[in-house]
């Protein structure tokens, strides 16, 4: 862990930190000129600011909407999902129903470009990649995916269903093919379903990260929070904004699918301590950015 500590994390890049400014917001629409505004608090050109808003817009991250002279920025598809999920997520795990919804995928390469948006959307909302042209998920979270999979091309396909993992799965698990060996006994195994899940969500390496959150956001609760408000967004940001770029990785497993000692519950209790202790300082540096645009 202590190695873990000291790995590079990860940069806040531009769609990052207007996912975090929405949810600090508690909003799912904000003013382009706030938004530019607050971008520019975290470090961010007006005009560096007013490009990132326009891919995220041509990438369907963001719609928008004109009030007057204003233009509202909308959350929107996989990545609106996705931000909402973190916001609503309070470590309740669900019940283990014994199958996977999956999302299988034929795209030939002559469609690659839909092929990666897919995969990116589904990992953004949840699902994991289990073998090429196969993503499981631990429910049902298709409702996210709703404009990629209108949008799917004549050539390919793309399937939505559930998979059972069972005993007989045991070889297959280890050998990564995804058919089961004759002689399945067609009941469903929590012990297979987790092997699956480890390798699907990369668990091991997940953990370790989250550890390694959980003890700078600690460190982070030891020192006083500034009376600046765009200082405090700006610490907030540095503090958390890595810790929810992993929380997606972590995709909500039931608790028979997690290895031992999951480190998420520490790390949602240290999340919320930091966020409570900044909450109010970095609000009403919202609101009056929002007030100013408005």
């Amino acid at each position: 862990m202590s190695e873990n500590l000291h790995r590079p994390r990860r940069q806040g890049t531009p769609a990052a930190l207007v996912a975090s400014l929405f949810g600090t917001a508690g909003r799912t629409a904000l003013p382009g000129p706030a938004l530019v505004a607050l971008l520019g608090d975290l470090g961010v050109r007006p005009e560096a600011a007013r490009r990132a808003l326009a891919r995220m817009r041509g990438a369907g991250q963001l719609t928008t909407t004109r009030r007057g002279r204003q233009v509202d920025h909308h959350l929107a598809g996989a990545f609106g999902a996705s931000v909402l999920r973190l916001r609503d997520d309070r470590g309740e795990r669900p019940p283990w129903d014994g199958a996977f919804h999956t999302l299988l995928h034929h795209v030939p390469e002559s469609a690659r470009p839909y092929r990666d948006r897919l995969r990116r959307a589904a990992v953004l909302v949840g699902y994991g990649p289990w073998q090429p042209g196969v993503l499981l998920c631990p429910t049902d979270r298709s409702a996210g995916l709703c404009e990629v999979l209108a949008d799917v091309p004549p050539d390919a396909s793309v399937v939505l269903g559930r998979l059972v993992p069972d005993e007989g799965w045991v070889g297959s698990v280890v050998g990564g093919a995804l058919h089961a060996p004759s002689g399945s006994s067609g009941t469903s195994s929590p012990a297979v379903a987790a092997a699956m899940a480890r390798r699907a969500w990369a668990l091991d390496e997940v953990a370790d990260d989250l550890r390694a959150h959980h003890a700078r956001l600690l460190a982070v609760l030891d020192r006083p929070v500034p009376d600046d408000g765009a200082t405090a967004l700006r610490r907030l940001s540095d503090a958390t904004g890595p810790v929810y770029v992993d929380l997606l990785r972590d995709p909500g497993l039931p608790t028979e699918l997690l290895p031992p000692d999951w480190p998420g519950g520490d790390l949602r209790v240290a999340l919320g301590r930091v966020v409570a202790a900044f909450l109010p300082t970095v609000v009403a540096h919202v609101h009056a950015r929002i007030a100013a645009a408005e």
